[in-house]
């Protein structure tokens, strides 16, 4: 009986007042005898090449607490600190005998801070966490959006996933609590607590997510799985919340779509 698939990912992000952004990764996984971690920091200047770097050496997984999430890779060189403005929610996001899906949205709003070789990056932040006991490429699905948006205060926020296909379901998030669907487009996600408009965005990167794995050659075994036509595309734009009282917030989003198909 081929051996369980078991993936934990963690997502931790920054946004500085100018829109540069820097964004981590740390996951493992377990699945057909392959067992690793993998992190990986990518900051996103204005101007420049995204600076990405990446390891498979061993690293502590971020560590969550009252006051929010931190996290250190001497590998990379790297720490981060996410001082949380509001609680999460967890949502599962698929159970059935395919396997379960649970979604952590620890830390939608935070005054965040990424350090690097002396370098400190201050801005928004905001952290999650997914937990999959299915392969993401087995998902009837054609295409992924998720996102989210943080007010420069950091008080509030907006956190969304939608997903396309045979399977259709969608979540928003606002301010830390999970509300009725609603309308989720690539410019505007509107729900009962109010709508979002995000501007036009910038680019932060648009690469084929196996191609990508398949550089790293500790998981090229899992990544020759994936197929290369999958695409992913990352971007950060300004947005506006309007909530359902008339006030108004600004502040900036990142949000992707992923097209399996």
């Amino acid at each position: 009986m081929p051996e369980q698939f078991e993936l934990v990912k963690w997502y931790l992000d920054t946004v500085e007042a100018d829109g540069a952004a820097a964004i981590a990764y740390w996951a493992a996984l377990s699945w057909h005898g392959v067992h690793i971690t993998w992190h990986n920091l990518t900051r996103y200047a204005h101007g420049q090449a995204p600076d990405e770097r990446s390891s498979v050496r061993s690293v502590p997984a971020p560590v969550q607490s009252e006051q929010g999430v931190t996290w250190q890779s001497p590998r990379l060189g790297v720490a981060t600190v996410h001082d949380a403005t509001s609680t999460g929610t967890a949502i599962t996001l698929l159970d059935d005998p395919r396997g379960t899906i649970v979604w952590e949205c620890l830390v939608p709003a935070a005054h965040a801070r990424f350090e690097r070789e002396g370098a400190s990056w201050q801005g928004t932040g905001y952290v999650e966490r997914m937990r999959m006991s299915i392969p993401p490429w087995e998902l009837p699905i054609d295409q992924l959006r998720w996102g989210r948006w943080i007010s420069d205060d950091a008080a509030r926020s907006v956190v969304w996933i939608d997903w396309r296909g045979s399977l259709p379901r969608q979540w928003v998030v606002v301010d830390g609590m999970a509300t009725a669907e609603g309308v989720v487009e690539d410019n505007r996600i509107a729900v009962h607590a109010g709508v979002l408009s995000l501007d036009p965005p910038r680019t932060l990167h648009e690469r084929s997510i196996g191609r990508f794995l398949r550089r790293l050659s500790d998981l090229a075994r899992v990544a020759a799985r994936i197929p290369i036509s999958w695409q992913e595309t990352k971007w950060c734009a300004r947005g506006t919340w309007t909530d359902a009282t008339g006030h108004v917030s600004a502040g900036w989003a990142i949000h992707e779509t992923a097209k399996f198909t």
